[in-house]
């Protein structure tokens, strides 16, 4: 069981969330407050599963978008700048501010990409409660937020999925369609959690996702598609 939250963490934590709320709170690409929230949420249930430290889950889980590449560029998450600053004005202590430091450096599906993954308990909770939010029904809205945000194309049946997508390619906002990322990122998903809390959370928000594209292939009048996607799922299953 997981020790209570002191009130001196909880403030420490109160402040860090306010501190996120203000950077992150005109963010409508999917990765702002919002989902940052439910990160945090998702994690602190899932460390309490699986005996984590409950401070270093919620202030890493606060913080692990704040230096988003996506929003912030390479420089800024490459050394955590937005992180560090509020870290320090929140008086987090050196140990601390180091292991949620590496935690957030080590996950994030372009560094599994990488070869990258959280070593410690709470990386990996962190880590499975962030890539649960990319997928179910959330999941859904929110990689159509991104894609309609980044002006990338919703579904073109000429456009393949870069299926053996790299950690370069997947930077390039744009180098497929909002379908196309279900196949290059979401659908991975399930497969990459860390934790068995993780594992099972992730089972029915994946199938959420299935569910969701075998309807819209059927109602495009796309059998090739629908015919790809079993492919798919079923090479997923094969590589297990």
């Amino acid at each position: 069981m997981n020790e209570v939250l002191n009130t001196s963490t909880e403030a420490k934590i109160n402040q860090v969330k306010a501190e996120v709320e203000k950077l992150l709170g005109d963010e409508a690409t999917g990765h702002g407050v919002d989902h940052v929230l439910r990160v945090y949420d998702l994690a602190m249930g899932l460390a309490e599963a699986e005996g984590a430290d409950p401070e270093i889950v919620a202030l890493a889980a606060l913080l692990h978008d704040v230096d988003d590449h996506k929003i912030f560029g390479r420089e800024s998450a490459e050394n955590l700048t937005n992180a560090q600053a509020i870290m320090a004005k929140a008086d987090i202590d050196a140990t601390e501010r180091e292991t949620i430091s590496m935690i957030i450096k080590n996950m994030g599906y372009n560094k599994f990409l990488d070869g990258i993954r959280p070593t410690a308990l709470e990386g990996k909770v962190v880590s499975d409660a962030d890539m649960c939010d990319g997928m179910g029904a959330v999941g859904i809205i929110r990689v159509h937020e991104f894609g309609a945000a980044s002006g990338r194309k919703f579904f073109d049946p000429e456009v393949l999925p870069i299926e053996d997508i790299d950690s370069e390619q997947y930077f390039k906002v744009g180098s497929s369609t909002t379908i196309g990322h279900y196949f290059e990122k979401l659908l991975r998903l399930k497969g990459l959690m860390l934790t068995d809390a993780g594992r099972k959370e992730a089972e029915t928000r994946h199938q959420i996702m299935v569910d969701f594209l075998r309807e819209f292939f059927r109602e495009e009048n796309q059998p090739a598609w629908s015919e790809y996607l079993e492919r798919y799922l079923a090479n997923l299953e094969g590589v297990k």
